[in-house]
This record gives C-alpha cells, structure tokens and sequence, in this order.
C-alpha cells in the first residue's frame, strides 16, 4: 500500500507539473500575442519608408506616399522612389508598390527622390516630389507626375518653375475655396499659389513669417476650424504656428513632436480621429538614412493648440 501510495503523488506531482507547464507556455504566448497587437509602430515593416505623405481619398481609404530608404544606407542619394500604401483600418496597410521611380524621369539623376506630396485635383490624382537634375542637392527642383487611380503608377509631366534650389520638401494643400498652395524650402520656409495646372506658379512666392528662427525643412500645412496650421521639422523635431490665412504670419507655438529627431510629418482626420504620421530611424538596426513609418494620436487643446506627441511602440489602434 505504501508503494502504491508513493506511486500515486508522484504521479499527482508529474501531472501538475506538466499542467503549470504548459499554462506557462500558455501564458507566455498570450504575453506575445498581446505584445503583437499593442505594438503597432512602426506601421511599415517588410521596407523601409520616410517622409509619409498621408491622405483620405474619395474612396473613403487612408492612403500614404512614401520615399523609399535603403537597407544600411550611407546618404540620402540612393533614394530612388516612391511607394504608396492604403488603410481601411490604420493598422493593416496594403503596399501598392512602387509608383514612381528615378529612371521614370528624364529631366534627372538616378536616385535623388525625396520627401513627396500628392493632391487629388482636376479628377487625377497628382504627386509633387523633390528631384535633383545633375546630383546635388542645390539643384533641386519640383517634380509634378500624375495618375487616374490614387495607387498608380504615376508618369512625370515636369516640374513647377520658380521652384528650385537645395531640398525642397514641398507640401501642396488645398484650401476650402478650392485654391491650391505650395510651400516648401530649407531654412526659409516660402509659399505661393500654385495655378489649376499645378505645373505654374500664380504668384510669386513669399517668405513665411512663423514667429520664430528654428526652421529648417519639411513644411506642412493643415486646417482645422478655420485654422491654419504651419508646422516643419526643426532638424530636431517638430514645431509649429497657427494663423488666420495660408500666408500668415504665424503665431508660434512650439513643439509638436519636439523630441523625435528628423521629423517630418503629415496629419488627417479619419473617422473622427486626428492622426501624426512620421517616421523613425531606431527600429531593427535602421538609421537616419534607413527609417520606418510610424503612426501617433493627435489631440487639440479647446483654444485650438496642438497636444505635444512623444513617438511610443504602441502607436494607434485598428479602427473598427
């Protein structure tokens, strides 16, 4: 009986033991699964991608256009294209491939495909890209390249004259009443008018006043209750300035996404929810020449004023 008593507990212990076991193994795959869908950021993960250029079409999707990074980049030559992606959800996002790439246009360089812009316009859907002519980036000018469907691919018809020089990062933006502007630059912020073209400037441009001297690229323009919001990167992160018109002058008033060295951003409205999107450079050995997509919340004060954004692995959640 003593035997057969011992036989029995040790047999109890066996079974418990593989029981917690596999609760363990369990619960260690609950942690994972959890992990996977509270980490969202960044959104773009099988290739590297900066500078989003986010958008809400007519076909009621989230879409974004990309530059394309390189795995172990050294500089930001080797750019050569871009890619569009669309979401239904903010968290699944459907690559399109690439839409647009160096060797499609004639007036360039190999390479030299930086931060894009798009705009939905005169029923076609256009792309406004920075572009070097010979290789440098004081030689820059602004590329227009169009497409009947928002996914491309989208076939260069030239670009905008008066606008040229070092980077530009453009940002076209559409007001209300239908008219369009451009703003870009480095280290001077500028914007003008662009005409029904978009290939023509209807003005000249002017120099934007923002109420401070820390610009230095990535200019961004968006409305929201009659607002009018300027923001650009710093060179180490974001700022920005609110005003009564798309000229300004601007009233500055700090820090968007202070923190996040590089920023260069692009914000919507989707299904009631304001979202940031930029890009990282510290995700799976990448660097600054090497970055991924990543998506934030973005919340205004009652006055109107921006909430600070600090860039998080959680990032947004699926939109039901």
């Amino acid at each position: 009986m003593k035997i057969k008593y011992i036989l029995i507990c040790a047999l109890t212990v066996f079974l418990s033991c593989k029981i917690n076991k596999k609760e363990t193994k369990t619960e260690e795959k609950s942690i994972e699964e959890v992990k996977e869908i509270t980490e969202n950021n960044p959104v773009i993960r099988h290739v590297r991608t900066a500078d989003p250029s986010a958008h809400i079409w007519k076909d009621g999707k989230v879409w974004m256009y990309t530059s394309g990074d390189r795995e172990g980049a050294v500089n930001y030559n080797t750019m050569d294209g871009y890619r569009a992606f669309s979401s239904t959800d903010m968290v699944n996002w459907k690559d399109h491939g690439q839409i647009l790439h160096s060797k499609d246009i004639s007036w360039g360089v190999p390479g030299w495909m930086w931060a894009p812009t798009a705009i939905y316009k005169n029923g076609k859907y256009y792309l406004l890209y920075p572009h070097s002519v010979k290789g440098s980036k004081d030689d820059m000018r602004c590329g227009v390249a169009v497409s009947d469907v928002s996914e491309g691919p989208f076939k260069d018809i030239g670009w905008i004259d008066g606008v040229e020089g070092q980077w530009l990062d453009p940002c076209v933006f559409e007001d209300d009443d239908g008219k369009v502007y451009l703003y870009w630059g480095v280290r001077t912020p500028k914007v003008a008018r662009l005409k029904d073209n978009l290939l023509e400037l209807a003005e000249s441009p002017r120099t934007i006043d923002y109420g401070y001297k820390n610009f230095f690229e990535a200019s961004y323009m968006h409305k929201r209750n009659g607002i009018y919001y300027f923001s650009y990167n710093a060179g180490l992160g974001g700022f920005y300035g609110m005003a009564d018109n798309p000229y300004g002058p601007f009233e500055y008033k700090g820090g968007i996404n202070p923190k996040q060295r590089q920023d260069h951003h692009s914000i919507v409205n989707y299904k009631g929810q304001d979202y940031f999107f930029y890009h990282w450079q510290n995700w799976n050995g990448g660097s600054k020449f090497s970055r991924n997509t990543a998506i934030e919340y973005l919340y205004y004060n009652e006055d109107g004023t921006i909430q600070e954004i600090y860039a998080t692995k959680k990032g947004v959640q699926q939109v039901k």
